[in-house]
């Protein structure tokens, strides 16, 4: 898909090309560089590869004979099973053609290329990479390394395979597919963010509210399931609100991904952009006591056991808080808090609104603290504060299992009652 930038208001709208605008630009390219679509040996017959290098993804550590410097934006390539290339020169994202004969490789210097402004030093890397690829005359190819040569065999490119996987990554949103075939960037005053985790989450911030879903990868085809979200209403800016919405819907439309550089590309199945993403500088640099200051219980007054009181009256302290009631929810709760209980009719002390579900726990267990870090990290949880309850409760196995509920909370849990 190509994109259009133009300017609406203050702020930057792109309509999307159909692919059979894009498949101009490209056999354009193709026609320029004397090159036909039938010569290209990314794909054979029913789009079987008829090549080794087709469907890799490599990233550049070498050019002319020199390490790149790794202070800068990463150099890619990609080859693709349609007989193009693409990637990130460190400055714009390219694309053209190559053939395949053998050993022998052909990389025309025709190539479509976006027109970023870049500094000094990521043009003149830009094009001395554009010029190595168009004087490369070989290949060698390893698991791990590609290494490119001209036509005196000497090494004009060396590149390392690059992975594809997102876990453990953090990104901000900077433009997103409003519903309406227009991508538009993200409202001045807002950030929206997403971090994937290892164990499959999907977490982070919408502009207003918290949001949390389920991702799943197969090669570079991705599944995010439709998000919960906290219930806080925003008014500051005006459209924030209609904003997350649609920012919502356009992660779950998401079919497939591509890392371009330093960019995350997320795209629908019909190959519609739907969200792109640069890393996130602000979650690297955040200081770590973020999570904690959500928690509000005085924790010294606690034994490493997690008991506090008298040494014939020992008893546990226990905590509430917040959740969306949402299956993952309660499984990302669940799975952290051994001593979790959720109550369905209470909003409690904390005031869980009318689609939260109140959970309960106690830290009588010997890493309480591990815990209610841990609790602190989840996005959606806003706060966790001293709980005052009756012990009859709805266990949270109860409420994945389907059963009904069994318990009752005191109404508003103003009262202490010690287990």
């Amino acid at each position: 898909m190509g994109v259009l930038y133009i300017e609406d208001g203050n702020r930057r709208v792109g309509y999307i090309f159909g692919r059979r605008l894009e498949s101009f630009f490209i056999a354009a390219c193709l026609l320029v560089s004397g090159v036909s679509a039938s010569d290209t040996a990314g794909g054979g017959a029913n789009g079987a590869p008829r090549d080794p290098l087709s469907g890799k993804h490599w990233t550049l550590v070498a050019l002319e004979g020199e390490g790149v410097d790794p202070a800068l934006p990463a150099v890619t390539l990609s080859f693709n099973a349609d007989g193009t290339l693409g990637g990130f020169d460190g400055c714009n994202r390219y694309r053209g053609a190559y053939t395949v004969t053998g050993k022998a490789i052909q990389i025309p210097s025709e190539m479509v290329v976006t027109r970023a402004a870049c500094s000094e030093a990521l043009t003149h890397r830009a094009s001395a990479y554009a010029n190595a690829l168009s004087r490369a005359g070989s290949y060698t190819m390893d698991a791990n390394r590609l290494r490119l040569q001209d036509a005196a065999e000497r090494e004009v490119a060396v590149f390392e395979a690059r992975s594809q996987t997102l876990a453990g990554t953090s990104w901000e949103v900077t433009a997103y597919n409003n519903g309406r075939q227009a991508v538009v960037s993200v409202l001045g005053g807002t950030r929206i963010t997403a971090v994937f985790h290892d164990d499959g989450r999907i977490t982070g911030s919408a502009g207003c509210n918290q949001y949390f879903a389920s991702y799943d990868i197969k090669g570079e085809s991705i599944s995010i399931t439709p998000p919960g979200a906290t219930r806080r209403y925003c008014a500051d800016p005006g459209g924030a609100m209609g904003q997350e919405a649609r920012f919502l819907a356009a992660l779950s439309s998401a079919a497939s991904f591509r890392l371009e550089g330093e960019r995350l590309v997320l795209r629908t199945s019909e190959g519609a952009l739907a969200v792109t993403l640069v890393p996130d500088r602000a979650a690297a640099s955040a200081p770590t006591g973020d999570a904690e200051s959500k928690i509000r219980i005085d924790l010294s007054r606690l034994g490493a056991n997690g008991l506090q009181g008298p040494p014939d009256g020992l008893r546990a302290l226990h905590y509430e808080y917040c959740i969306p009631g949402r299956l993952e929810a309660i499984q990302a709760v669940t799975a952290i808090d051994r001593t979790l209980q959720i109550q369905r009719d209470s909003p409690g002390r904390v005031g869980c609104g009318a689609d939260e579900l109140l959970c309960l726990g106690h830290t009588h267990q010997p890493d309480h603290r591990a815990v209610l870090q841990r609790l602190a990290a989840l996005p959606f949880i806003v706060e966790i504060r001293e709980a005052f309850f009756d012990p009859t409760l709805t266990l949270a196995s109860d409420i994945l299992g389907g059963k009904p509920s069994r318990a009752r909370l005191s109404a508003g849990s103003e009262k202490a009652v010690c287990i």
